[in-house]
Formats: C-alpha cells, sequence, structure tokens
C-alpha cells in the first residue's frame, strides 16, 4: 500500500512538472518538441514529437530548454543565454548578451543582463519592461503570472507588463499553473509557523490549508486537485479544500493483475511493469503496448518514450514507432529555468551563506549523518544511485552536494528492514527543509522534496545503502553574472565572521572547530567554493583562482 502512495506521489508531482497550462487533464500542455541526443552523438538535436521528425540535428553542445511559444533558449560556448525561434534554429534572436533566462509562455519571457535588473522581452526580444532592482529572480509566465523572489527573502507576482498584481508578502509560493489558483504560505505572527494559504490570481485567499491534518505532496493544484498526505495515506482537495476522489485512481481490473507497479498514464491507460519490463494497458487490462521495454514514459496521451539496452525511441499508443530518430538522451517538458538577477550585494549574500553552516551542521545536516537520516535526498529508484557517492541539490545560483563514505545504492537485492528503520522512513516522518532560499540573493523558488523511499525500496536489482556516512557538504556558489572580485569579497567577509559559526583560523582559507569539523573556502573561474568536513582530518584546502574578466 504504502509503495502505490508513493508512486502517486511521484506521478502528481511530475505531471505538475510537465505542464504550464490552465486545463485540466493529465497532459495539460502536450510537449510538440523535446530535445535529444541522437545515437551515435554527443550533440543535442530536437526532435518534434507529433511528427518524428529532426528539427535541429546536432545543433547544440549545450542542452536547449524546453519549446515554448516556439521559443527556447540554449547556452553557447561563453555560458551566456541565445534565444531561437524553432523555426529558424541557426540563428538566434537575442542580439544583446543575456546571462539567464526563463522559458516564454503568454509571448513573453523575462531575462537577465550582467550588472542589470531583471527584465521583461517579448518574443522578438525587445524589452518590454525592467523589473524592480530588488527582485532577485523570476520564473516563466503562467496564465499571465510570473513569480518574483526579493531581497527581503519574499515572494510576489507581476504581470506581463511587469506590474506587480500580487505584493511579494508570502515566505514561498508556486506559480499559477491550473485554474488561476496557487499555493502559497505567509509567516504567522511569530514567525515560528507557516500559514499555507491557497489564493487566485489577483491575490483572494481561497482558504487556508489544516496543516496539523494535511501535509502538500505536491507544490501545486493539478487536474483540479491538490495531493496532500494524511497521515499515512494521500488524499486529494479541490479548490475549496474538501476531500474528493483521486483522478489517477488505478482501474479494478489493472489493480487485481498484481503488477510490479503502474501509473496512470491518463485517458484510460496505465503504465504497467511486469517482471523487469514494462509495457501499456487500457482500463480493462488489455495490452497495448507488449511488456518488452526497459523503460516507458508518456509524453502526452498518444506519444510514449520506450527503451531497452540503452537505445530509446519514440512510439504511439499501439506501440508504432513514430519517425525513424533512436536517441540515448532526452529532456522531458519541464520548464523550471529562473532568470536570475546580475549582481548580488556580497554582505548579504556572505551572511546568507553561513547560515547554512554550524560546528556541527551543514545544510540541514548534522554531523554523524547517514543516508537513513537524510533518505529525501533520494527517489525510489536506488537504481540510478548505483556507484555514486554525491548527491547534488541544485538551487542556483548555489548548488549544495552531500557526500558519502560509500556507494548511496548497491546492486542485487535489500537485506530485510528493521521496524525501527520502516518507523523512520514513513510519509510523515522528519526530512530535509524542502524549500530553501538565500535571503539575501538567492534564485530559488519553492522545490518539493523528493518523497520518502520505503524502508525495503529496491528495484532493478539495487537497493539503497542506508549505513552510509555523510562526510563533507560542498557549497558552489556561482558570482559569474556578478562584478569580477565579488568571489573575493565574499572570501574576505565570510573569512571574518567565521568565528561566530565556531571556527578558528587554522590556515589561509581553512578553518577549524572545536567539535573536530572544518571549512576550506576558495574560488575558481566565477564560483564560490566552500566545503564543509565533519572530520577535520579530512581537510583539505582550495585554490583561489581570479577571473580574468
Amino acid at each position: 500500500m504504502k509503495k502505490n502512495l508513493l508512486l502517486l506521489a511521484v506521478m502528481m508531482v511530475t505531471i505538475l512538472m510537465a505542464s504550464c497550462s490552465n486545463k485540466k487533464g493529465i497532459y495539460p500542455e502536450e510537449t510538440k518538441y523535446m530535445p535529444v541526443v541522437l545515437q551515435g552523438s554527443t550533440k543535442w538535436s530536437i526532435l518534434n514529437v507529433e511528427t518524428g521528425e529532426i528539427v535541429a540535428k546536432d545543433a547544440f553542445e549545450n542542452i536547449p530548454s524546453p519549446v515554448v511559444d516556439d521559443m527556447f533558449w540554449v547556452y553557447n560556448s561563453k555560458n551566456r543565454v541565445e534565444i531561437y525561434n524553432i523555426n529558424n534554429c541557426k540563428k538566434p534572436v537575442n542580439k544583446e548578451t543575456y546571462g539567464s533566462a526563463t522559458c516564454f509562455n503568454d509571448g513573453y519571457a523575462i531575462v537577465s543582463k550582467p550588472g542589470e535588473p531583471l527584465q521583461v522581452i517579448d518574443k522578438q526580444c525587445n524589452t518590454v519592461a525592467k523589473l524592480s532592482p530588488s527582485f532577485l529572480s523570476a520564473t516563466m509566465f503562467n496564465n499571465g503570472r510570473s513569480l518574483v523572489h526579493t531581497d527581503l527573502d519574499r515572494y510576489g507576482f507581476i504581470d506581463t507588463k511587469g506590474d506587480t498584481v500580487i505584493k511579494p508578502e508570502m515566505t514561498t509560493a508556486v506559480g499559477f499553473l491550473e485554474d488561476n489558483v496557487a499555493l502559497v504560505s505567509y509567516s504567522s505572527a511569530t514567525d515560528s509557523t507557516r500559514v499555507v494559504s491557497i489564493i487566485d490570481r489577483n491575490g483572494k485567499k481561497l482558504y487556508d490549508l489544516d496543516t496539523e491534518k494535511y501535509q502538500p505532496l505536491a507544490p501545486a493544484y493539478r487536474m483540479g486537485v491538490l495531493a496532500v498526505a494524511k497521515k499515512d495515506s494521500v488524499v486529494f482537495l479541490d479548490h475549496k479544500g474538501k476531500e474528493v476522489p483521486n483522478p489517477l485512481e488505478i482501474p479494478k481490473k489493472v489493480q487485481d493483475a498484481k503488477y510490479r507497479d503502474c501509473r496512470n498514464a491518463g485517458d484510460g491507460r496505465i503504465i504497467a511493469i511486469k517482471g523487469d519490463r514494462m509495457g501499456l494497458v487500457d482500463k480493462d487490462n488489455n495490452i497495448l503496448i507488449p511488456f518488452n521495454y526497459q523503460m516507458m514514459l508518456n509524453l502526452s496521451s498518444t506519444r510514449y518514450i520506450v527503451g531497452k539496452d540503452s537505445v530509446l525511441m519514440l512510439v504511439d499508443e499501439k506501440g508504432k514507432q513514430v519517425g525513424k530518430a533512436k536517441f540515448i538522451n532526452f529532456q522531458t517538458y519541464s520548464p523550471q529555468s529562473e532568470a536570475v538577477r546580475g549582481y548580488i550585494n556580497p554582505q548579504i549574500t556572505a551572511a546568507n551563506l553561513l547560515s547554512f553552516i554550524d560546528s556541527d551542521m551543514a545544510c540541514f545536516a548534522k554531523k554523524g549523518s547517514t543516508l537513513m537520516d537524510l533518505n529525501q535526498l533520494v527517489g525510489v529508484k536506488p537504481e540510478q544511485y548505483v556507484g555514486m557517492k554525491q548527491i547534488d541539490q541544485p538551487m542556483f545560483p548555489l548548488v549544495y552536494s552531500y557526500i558519502f563514505d560509500s556507494d548511496i545504492a548497491l546492486p542485487g537485492a535489500a537485506p530485510a528492514a528493521t521496524a525501527s528503520a520502516a518507523d523512520s522512513l514513513k510519509l510523515n516522518s522528519p526530512s530535509l527543509k524542502p524549500s530553501l532560499s538565500l535571503k539575501g540573493d538567492s534564485t530559488a523558488s519553492t522545490a518539493t522534496a523528493a518523497p520518502t523511499p520505503a524502508a525495503t525500496t529496491s528495484s532493478g536489482g539495487a537497493h539503497f545503502n542506508y549505513d552510509a556516512n555523510l562526510i563533507e557538504v560542498h557549497m558552489n556558489f556561482s558570482v559569474q553574472e556578478c562584478a569580477p572580485g565579488t568571489e573575493e569579497q565574499l572570501f574576505q567577509l565570510m573569512s571574518r565572521a567565521m568565528g561566530s559559526k565556531g571556527f578558528s583560523l587554522n590556515g589561509d582559507g581553512t578553518f577549524i572547530s572545536e567539535a573536530g569539523t572544518a571549512i576550506a573556502m576558495g574560488y575558481d573561474n566565477g564560483v564560490f567554493k566552500l566545503y564543509y568536513y565533519f572530520d577535520a582530518a579530512s581537510l583539505k584546502p582550495l585554490a583561489k583562482q581570479s577571473r580574468s574578466n
């Protein structure tokens, strides 16, 4: 039962991130184009999902963004954004230099220029509006609204003209993805708790979520409902906060087939796993696509990616190949990019980076932690982590990485879980803070933590190694969009403040605490680095290499 609940939660988040329309279907925004790496190539192409034709073959060294409104962008060799129209993938539309960009939607995007405030542009890359200098970041427009994050660590919404339509007063928020409603939270009077509310696109509160009873599993509504955890079960709420039936319920005939796993693919179709192969069935358990594939992903109601032996192809709902393209990598529709303001306040940024560390803690992980303690860092497929000792948590411009002393996942069947292990991995177990932000200069908006894996999580002949010990945390903060010398300023400011965190100077750029932990700081190629060691004996100094421009 718990396994099915977790899969359902994963499905809800997948559906959420794969769409940006106000329709209520499981495919609110069907993917028309998809970046792929063709078999035998290392460069990125763009595949027309409807026809199976390659629109731009081996055109890009870096992965293109999702194609929305026929527009997309890609980083060039100088790490600058080039914006293209799908009808001309050879010549960028923009003539000015952009450091970052959202995807286009509603006819507009938001971009940053190095050293300048954020700007709204149209599809010809004309500037429509310059935004407030207090806005640190902005997301793609959804239903005419973009979520902005301010340097006071508050969230609000602007329209396509750049006007503020909902004041930045929320502590967390997600964009208006469906039905013009959004999930937001406000600080309480004591700032010790959060009031979670659902608002309309003009900021009117529809209702407050009873967080004592419900915990959101998805950051927004999808198919007219919000998925929430209620004790050890998953339930769904409508726009009035009332419990309603699950729109992704697996039909009884499919449940009775006792498949290893099932996932509702919409329109009466279900992706199922039998043994180690995946296939597609209808609501009456009739086989639509045979169980021949090691991988299957639904892009729309009529398009699926299937693969075996590391080769992928596009098929229709009957399993017939669409086009002739075979590929080895792809990027699904997930337009989560943000435009990031082209400068920071070094004093505020240093103070907020310091808030991530203490003498026995780094990035919300305590000294002595194991993967068991940090289980929400991973999803439900351990085979993805075999051979890995590092888990990256991107929160651009900050990326922090957890380093373990042994592999995160191991091949083979999982050992039997103890009662205490199972208890610690329940849906309502404590977890890492799901939404992180640097109060002065972060560019990260609300993110949803991965669902907690079941105690015996195992698939594909692999299992999580919950005894792996956390030994280091690496923090890398990009200042490439900032003036030269910014990384040196951060280094000096943070060095002077290390005493307040319980660390004393050990050498240039290295610090040790009485708790036996240590820190090394440095910078290179426009990235400020702070490496935290839970055992000071492992401390290694970091280089300090200034940018040439």
